[in-house]
């Protein structure tokens, strides 16, 4: 008789943990079977003394990712790209003459 997993604990979500935004992947590679993946973002810091700003491109976080994250992130983002595509327009029944 097989074994089942143990129930995963419940999801917390305690409201307070940082959010981070990203505008591009830097980096992503295999760190000892984890997968890490370095995210960055776009700032603009202010002019000073008549010079245009300057924009800049920081670290904003750094995930390491155990390989069933990967699998799970991977999932997820897969379902997205697919409920995010436009569906195909109907045919229509009309033939062209």
């Amino acid at each position: 008789m097989a074994t089942l997993p143990p129930p995963r604990p419940p999801l917390e979500d305690p409201l307070h943990e940082r959010e981070i935004y990203v505008t591009e992947v830097v980096g992503i590679g295999n760190m000892q079977g984890n997968v890490g993946i370095t995210l960055a973002c776009l700032r603009i810091d202010e002019s000073a003394d008549n010079n245009p700003p300057r924009m800049r491109r920081i670290v904003a976080a750094r995930l390491v990712l155990t390989p069933v994250a990967v699998n799970q992130l991977f999932s997820s983002l897969q379902k997205l790209a697919v409920a995010s595509q436009p569906t195909a327009p109907q045919a229509t029944a009309e033939q062209p003459n």
